[in-house]
């Protein structure tokens, strides 16, 4: 492949982060249930624009904030799901109970992905990173999600990945102060991994047409690393 082949939509999020919408409860008092969700991803942004040196107006990431997001494929989503460069779900129970969270993983997962020319990346990296959100037990994980590799926090502390396992990043929010200190470190460590999959991985765009030709179950199709 030449290098314009190579060539990314500069107008293209960095990563998709998807996640599992959580709705007010009926009677309930109306809410940002989602909050944590966006502060998350309003720090990672912070720091891939800080990593990549985005110019002004290039979008760090995606997020559907739509208040019925989950239920209308809009062509801003299509087009995050099409061309961003790295994929980001936020593992949950809900979110591996949720069709639409399981359309936006496969939207991504069909898209072809190679290293870049000279990149060199770490066996089991992908461009498909699952993030600890909240604890799942292992024997719920369906094997497409559960044969990518779990983001991991290194060169830390001893006792921050460990939490982080146990806790998901939204128990780390969760805890206030007492976890303030380890979600700002994973969240740093998860940007660099970003920013690393960025560098050494190139994505094909392949807008999805129609939603409903999307899978609605967490199952593996047949498209990887070429």
């Amino acid at each position: 492949m030449t290098e314009e082949e190579f060539r990314v939509d500069p107008s293209a999020p960095v990563f998709f982060l998807s996640y599992a919408r959580t709705k007010n409860r009926v009677a309930a008092p109306p809410r940002d249930t989602n909050s944590k969700v966006f502060q998350l991803f309003v720090d990672l942004s912070d720091h891939v624009v800080e990593l990549l040196g985005l110019p002004p107006g290039r979008p760090a990431g995606f997020m559907d904030r739509m208040i019925d997001g989950g239920q209308l494929w809009t062509e801003d989503l299509a087009f995050a799901a099409g061309h961003s460069q790295v994929f980001i779900p936020l593992i949950s129970p809900q979110y591996l109970n949720s069709a639409w969270c399981a359309r936006e993983w496969d939207a991504f997962a069909r898209r072809r992905f190679t290293l870049r020319p000279g990149a060199a990346a770490t066996a089991g990296e992908t461009p498909i990173i699952p993030v600890n959100w909240s604890v799942v037990e292992r024997q719920r994980v369906p094997p497409v999600v559960s044969q990518r590799q779990l983001f991991t926090p290194t060169r830390l502390p001893s006792d921050i990945a460990p939490q982080y396992h146990d806790e998901g990043i939204y128990g780390l929010l969760s805890l206030g102060k007492n976890g303030k200190d380890a979600y700002d470190a994973v969240v740093w460590r998860l940007a660099q991994r970003i920013a690393k999959a960025y560098h050494t991985h190139w994505v094909q765009a392949q807008v999805p047409a129609d939603m409903q030709q999307l899978r609605a179950t967490f199952e593996e199709v047949g498209h990887d690393l070429v």
